[in-house]
């Protein structure tokens, strides 16, 4: 019997709004900038999905194109990766992936409340 977590379905597939480069990198070249169709899907754990939504990356810094009332920072470095975590609450979700090109991949795990994991993967929308 799965377990109701309302927020982790969407933190989860929100996994690419909060991502941050290591600290002291600098801001990613422009290439990866523009509009990205997110879709996150679970693998373990309550998050099944598929959650959709789009994200905006902005001189390589990554957030929601609607707004999104979670706690989320980050960049995406020069070669594409992304690596980060966005808070809501107790729920945590921590990602990784590779831009590439006009595509994307990665993981997330959410901990917090309750636990799951899963894949996302990102086209370029504009």
């Amino acid at each position: 019997m799965k377990r109701p977590f309302p927020t982790a379905p969407a933190l989860a597939s929100l996994a690419l709004l909060g991502l941050a480069a290591p600290a002291g990198a600098a801001p990613a070249a422009n290439r990866f900038d523009g509009g990205w169709s997110v879709t996150a899907t679970g693998e373990t754990g309550d998050c099944a999905g598929p959650y959709r939504y789009a994200i905006v990356i902005r001189d390589g810094i990554v957030d929601d194109a609607g707004g999104s009332d979670v706690d989320a920072s980050g960049r995406t470095a020069s070669d594409g990766r992304i690596t980060g975590t966005i808070r809501k609450g107790l729920a945590n979700v921590a990602v990784s992936g590779r831009l590439r090109g006009s595509a994307g991949t990665g993981r997330w795990t959410l901990t917090g409340l309750g636990s799951c994991s899963g894949r996302w993967t990102a086209r370029r929308s504009s």
